[in-house]
């Protein structure tokens, strides 16, 4: 679709998107009205802790015991709307039927006397995932993978339900601490959630657009059906966004970034922020604009991010290891003879490399002598034995180079007598 065309059919429907009438404004809008605390019986109120389009949240405490609960409650105009009072039901619905551990708890429900329907939910100390990123920026990969796993965790489960959330996002993430001080990231907000199976009425046609524009996947724009690989493509989002600190396609209007997400070039982490560019291609996949070329499932996806941020170290063996210091020139030159016999490179720099080897793949002989020939040129250049494992990357005592050679290295060749 040209991009004027893609432009006027989202601005049409950002103004239907617009009419709290319908209850589809986010959740995380700014305060819209100033309200006096609810009354509910057997609870006392604390303070107002978020109000958006739909409705508001309340700091209460559930009463005998004083236990801290947050109490969701449907603004009063929207009442009448079948669309907001089907909403809400369906969080309520939703997190009833999942309990997991990282899916928000409800612990109540009911109605208050002026026909506000409310949501008693578990009170969560800690901030949001939006939050965090917003204080720290990009977060290294180990600890996206910390807060990923649960949450791939708690939407397949979701989605073995029959269930697709269709707003996953930062703020929709809480990152609270269970009984141990574990980490246990929480997530929020069922309210758009999707019965795949549903038969019968649900959200209008008119509203098939649903879910936070930044954070929808192609087929949410189109109004087209949804399934679990809607939630991989919102995972995808997020991972960019906790890896780089920035939403994968910000610094640009929300129309021109809805259409970057269904036409634009995919994404890379590895050019925004110094991390291994194998990260690139699951990241790519989860947000491939048809849903056919996405992961099947959020576990899939979190597999395949492990396998490039955690490779399975290899055993340590034993190995040969070149090590060589000069300029770079003769780097240059050491470089390509390393690339000629087969060794891998495990470390390299302008003005050093280090490579490694299984003693069986290699002509000892042949290479001693181009190495005697290349010393002349060089600072230093050692050959030694030591221990190390070949695999995605090359680790082991093999590295340090003080530990097989005399170190700092003499003009010429060394090499070890074992060998």
């Amino acid at each position: 679709m040209h991009l004027l065309a893609f432009i006027r059919r989202a601005q049409s429907n950002d103004l239907s998107r617009k009419r709290r009438s319908e209850g589809e404004a986010d959740d995380n809008e700014g305060p819209l009205e100033t309200s006096q605390p609810p009354e509910i019986p057997g609870f006392q109120i604390d303070r107002m802790i978020g109000e958006g389009g739909f409705g508001q949240v309340w700091r209460a405490f559930r009463e005998p015991g004083r236990e801290p609960v947050a109490i969701k409650i449907l603004h009063l105009e929207l009442v009448r709307s079948n669309d907001a009072m089907t909403r809400f039901q369906r969080e309520l619905d939703a997190i009833q039927r999942l309990r997991h551990h990282n899916v928000v708890r409800a612990l109540d429900h009911g109605t208050i006397a002026d026909g506000r329907p409310y949501l008693v939910l578990e009170f969560l100390e800690g901030p949001s995932l939006r939050d965090v990123l917003l204080d720290r920026g990009a977060l290294p990969p180990r600890e996206v993978m910390e807060i990923l796993q649960p949450l791939c965790d708690a939407l397949a489960v979701a989605h073995d339900a029959g269930l697709v959330h269709r707003d996953v996002k930062p703020s929709n993430v809480i990152l609270a601490r269970d009984e141990n001080g574990k980490l246990r990231p929480v997530l929020l907000d069922f309210g758009l959630v999707k019965l795949v199976d549903q038969v019968g009425p649900g959200l209008t046609s008119s509203r098939s657009m649903l879910g936070t524009p930044a954070a929808m996947a192609p087929e949410q724009m189109r109004g087209q059906p949804v399934d679990s690989r809607t939630d991989v493509y919102a995972l995808g989002l997020l991972v960019y966004h906790m890896l780089t600190g920035q939403p994968a396609f910000g610094g640009a209007p929300g129309v021109v970034q809805s259409y970057l997400q269904v036409h634009g070039a995919r994404p890379r982490p590895s050019s925004k922020v110094d991390i291994d560019p194998s990260i690139d291609e699951p990241v790519a996949r989860a947000l491939a604009p048809d849903p056919g070329a996405r992961f099947d499932g959020t576990r899939a996806f979190y597999d395949a991010l492990r396998a490039v941020i955690f490779p399975a170290e290899e055993p340590a063996t034993e190995v040969i290891v070149l090590y060589v210091e000069a300029d770079p020139e003769v780097i240059g030159q050491a470089t390509a003879l390393i690339s000629r016999v087969k060794m891998t490179i495990a470390l390299t720099a302008s003005d050093s490399v280090l490579a490694v080897a299984p003693p069986s793949e290699l002509d000892i002989s042949a290479l001693r002598a181009e190495l005697a020939i290349l010393s002349k040129a060089a600072k230093g250049i050692a050959l030694g034995m030591s221990r190390a494992s070949i695999g995605h990357v090359v680790s082991g005592e093999a590295l340090d180079v003080e530990s097989w050679a005399p170190y700092p290295l003499q003009q010429g060749l060394w090499v070890d007598d074992s060998i």
